[in-house]
């Protein structure tokens, strides 16, 4: 089963109208794991912030957060957004697309929300499977309890998750709960559609008369 997480990374810039978002599945990450992730990806976004508008940074920072930098390890997240599309987009319609990505997910381990905006400027949350906001010490004290005397966690490695829990408080604003919905209840529809047309893949979507249109086929089919 695995420890299964997720991490989502919205990343706006002044160049495109829209934010980009990405939508990471782990089959193992957690407690210090993500915390790590947390802190590297932060600081990759503000060594980084002056060239958000690139596409190739905007995807060098979603493949930083698959990297334990202190574990020297990678975990292969699955993209959620590419599965969506692949898997489900032929059941589901469009307008359905968020509840999949941040609802519809297995998650024993917790998430984390990184939302970048055109400056650079970091806020985040982590969240409970319940989607209930944590500081990141309660996020570790939730998802690992009494890690900080644990037998499997060494005290060489609670030194370096306190640590990376500060770099986190120092660098990045946590989200408000009106902040976290409104990042879940964004519009990422056009994304999602540029995503399906790369990948030659109908998806299917409501139009203002509330028929269902099937998109991204040489001809477009409309019923009731």
């Amino acid at each position: 089963m695995g420890q299964r997480s997720q991490i989502y990374i919205r990343i706006a810039d002044n160049y495109n109208e829209q934010p980009k978002l990405f939508a990471k599945y782990f089959q193992w990450n957690f407690a210090e794991r993500m915390i790590s992730r947390a802190r590297y990806g932060m600081e990759y976004i503000k060594d980084n912030a002056e060239y958000l508008a690139s596409d190739t940074i905007k995807e060098k920072i979603n493949k930083i957060f698959d990297i334990n930098f202190d574990m020297k390890d990678v975990a292969l997240s699955t993209d959620i957004l590419k599965e969506w599309i692949e898997s489900s987009s032929r059941y589901y319609e469009l307008e359905e697309v968020n509840h999949y990505i941040f609802y519809a997910q297995d998650n024993n381990d917790g998430k984390l929300f990184i939302d970048v905006d055109k400056n650079g400027n970091i806020k985040y949350c982590l969240t409970d499977y319940d989607m209930k906001i944590l500081s990141p010490k309660k996020y570790m004290d939730w998802d690992f309890e009494n890690w900080e005397n644990s037998e499997y966690l060494d005290k060489e490695d609670v030194e370096i998750c306190k640590k990376n829990i500060e770099y986190i408080k120092q660098n990045a604003k946590q989200m408000t709960q009106e902040e976290l919905q409104e990042f879940m209840d964004f519009d990422y529809s056009k994304q999602i559609i540029e995503m399906a047309e790369k990948l030659k893949i109908p998806i299917k979507a409501k139009d203002t008369a509330n028929h269902i249109i099937v998109q991204n086929q040489d001809e477009i089919d409309i019923c009731e």
